[in-house]
């Protein structure tokens, strides 16, 4: 089957559980297992992306619909590169295309001062492997950062339920308890795949 088709699949499945899931938690636990078969995919990522920067992870826009209902994004980790702690404000799912990468997960846990002041705590660290898939969910299971530990690049690629590339969010500062705004914009400005 052809690239383009299991895009079309997969648009196909989001759109079904979108129908009636209640919750974005529901969402990612049913959307799951589609996922899972689109990582399957060869070349999803094509090899002209997979070069990493010598800065920082490159982010590609492989897909999305026109109503921008949700977002398929590749993702480039050189070896040493990390992505600050930061939020999303929508479900994802992060699947291991290939390499290794550690998530590192967080509770955002307000003080007595109230919601602008705040501790990070650390909920769990993982180690994923290809094929392994993540998830995030706003508000108990939103907050990680992801790193590549390995000395060989990684690529992971992530399903958003927005354009991810146009999506405010928050990176999240430990040592001041700040947060700042942030758009992580794609390194491409149209879909790989349309």
């Amino acid at each position: 089957m052809a690239i383009r088709d299991q895009l079309i699949k997969f648009e196909d499945s989001v759109r079904e559980i979108l129908k009636d899931a209640i919750t974005e938690k529901e969402i990612v636990e049913r959307l799951k297992p589609h996922f899972q078969t689109l990582l399957q995919t060869k070349d999803l990522l094509p090899a002209e992306y997979k070069k990493p920067s010598p800065d920082k992870y490159s982010q590609f826009l492989l897909y999305k619909p026109e109503d921008e209902v949700f977002s398929i994004v590749g993702f480039v980790w050189g070896p040493g590169q990390t992505a600050p702690i930061h939020d999303h404000l929508v479900w994802g799912l992060v699947g291991i295309y290939e390499g290794t990468i550690e998530e590192t997960r967080y509770r955002k846990v307000p003080s007595a001062a109230g919601e602008q002041d705040y501790t990070l705590e650390v909920i769990d660290v993982v180690h994923v492997n290809r094929n392994d898939i993540s998830f995030v969910y706003p508000p108990n299971a939103d907050i990680h950062s992801v790193r590549n530990l390995s000395e060989q690049p990684a690529i992971t690629i992530h399903v958003y339920g927005t354009d991810i590339g146009k999506q405010q969010r928050h990176i999240y500062h430990q040592d001041t308890h700040a947060t700042s705004d942030v758009i992580t914009v794609h390194k491409n400005s149209s879909p790989i795949y349309s």
